[in-house]
């Protein structure tokens, strides 16, 4: 089903790209520093493609204030990022005390499912 949205006025319109970058910038809201969640988890939630989910934190435009930096492949791998690429993505991450394993890949500790930060129910910490 498709994200539907309410206008001021009463009427509901099918939601616009920039209606779903707003909810994803939501969501990257809920993501504490040192965790992670996938593009997948996200489209979950958007009732969008992971693709389309990667694209809206690639048209992101306030990176590290909204932090399209914690969302990775569901590879566990770090997928893309248009700020200086996935070196600089990994810095980050790195900064924020998320550990990667021997082939690069984000350990099973650092990941939550967005849905679950929604329910309040994604972190043991």
């Amino acid at each position: 089903m498709p994200l539907l949205v309410l206008e001021e006025d009463g009427r509901v319109r099918r939601a616009r790209l920039e209606d779903y970058i707003e909810a994803a910038k939501a969501l990257l809201s809920l993501i504490p520093p040192g965790r992670v969640t996938t593009y997948a988890s996200i489209a979950r939630l958007l009732g969008i493609s992971p693709r389309l989910a990667g694209r809206l934190m690639a048209l992101n435009d306030e990176p590290i204030v909204v932090p399209c930096h914690r969302v990775i492949a569901s590879d566990k791998s770090l997928g893309g990022y248009s700020l200086g690429g996935v070196g600089v993505k990994r810095r980050l991450l790195e900064l924020e005390g998320v550990a990667f394993d021997s082939t690069g890949r984000v350990k099973e500790e650092y990941i939550v499912d967005i849905e679950e930060l929604l329910e309040g129910e994604g972190l043991d910490s």
